[in-house]
């Protein structure tokens, strides 16, 4: 069988040469597409700088690491009115510019990360035949485009921790969509008055007990209904029936 199909690459690569490395499939590529398109002024070049290699990552073969030595081209842009005038071919999808991993790797290892988190991300990784670290699987997860807000109606808000008993944040919820929208940096009732005014749009807050997001709902969204939250509910419940059955059992003395 082709190790061009083995390898599930897409069109323009061509195998040059393979070896096993230190527990590594070694692949070494060469990009053969006949142009490549200037990034700045968008023209096709054909005229050839130099070569260089790059070294990727990618997806695991039969459980072990996979590593491509990748010839790239740089070209000649000969728009005159172009302030780029050498460029390095572009690989996209296959590959970003500048990175270390391939896409498909890259994607993966989010979607990883999304589901088990970074330390237990390592785990499932190491299972698979995939060299990374709990920092870069959080880091991959970051670099996930942000959500927009857009409208929201019912919020929930609740301050959480950063570092146990040290730094705390906000954390802003959609109730009707049970979906985390943002994260603020602290637990400033500023800091959630500012957010909540640029949603004019919310008629209702739940909150907990403390003064602080009352302050910043009533200041922020004074024509929104406050209210408890589930959890500071049952707790208000508890407490006044333990009232109740304390006043009961010392009158009943």
């Amino acid at each position: 069988m082709p190790i061009i199909p083995l390898l599930a690459l897409p069109l323009g690569f061509e195998v040059t040469a393979f070896s096993r490395q230190e527990e590594t499939l070694c692949v070494s590529l060469l990009s053969t597409q006949a142009c490549s398109r200037c990034p700045l002024c968008g023209s096709a070049a054909t005229r050839i700088h130099s070569r260089y290699q790059r070294k990727l990552a990618d997806l695991p073969s039969t459980g072990q690491p996979v590593r491509f030595l990748l010839s790239v081209r740089k070209f000649f842009c000969d728009v005159s009115t172009c302030p780029r005038k050498i460029f390095t071919e572009r690989l996209a999808p296959f590959v970003a510019p500048r990175a270390r991993v391939t896409q498909r790797l890259f994607q993966i290892v989010q979607v990883i990360g999304l589901a088990t988190g970074g330390r237990l991300g390592v785990r499932v990784t190491d299972r698979l035949g995939i060299q990374t670290t709990r920092q870069t699987i959080l880091r991959r997860i970051m670099a996930l485009p942000t959500v927009p807000v857009g409208h929201i109606v019912e919020l929930g808000i609740d301050d959480f921790s950063f570092r146990r008993g040290r730094t705390f944040g906000t954390i802003l919820v959609n109730l009707q969509t049970r979906q985390i929208i943002d994260v603020l940096a602290d637990r400033k009732t500023e800091t959630s008055a500012t957010w909540m005014t640029s949603h004019p749009e919310i008629r209702l807050v739940s909150r907990d007990r403390g003064g602080d997001y009352a302050s910043a709902a009533a200041t922020g969204a004074p024509q929104a209904v406050q209210c408890a939250d589930r959890f500071h509910m049952l707790k208000n419940l508890g407490e006044a029936l333990e009232g109740c059955l304390s006043r009961h059992l010392a009158a009943g003395k």
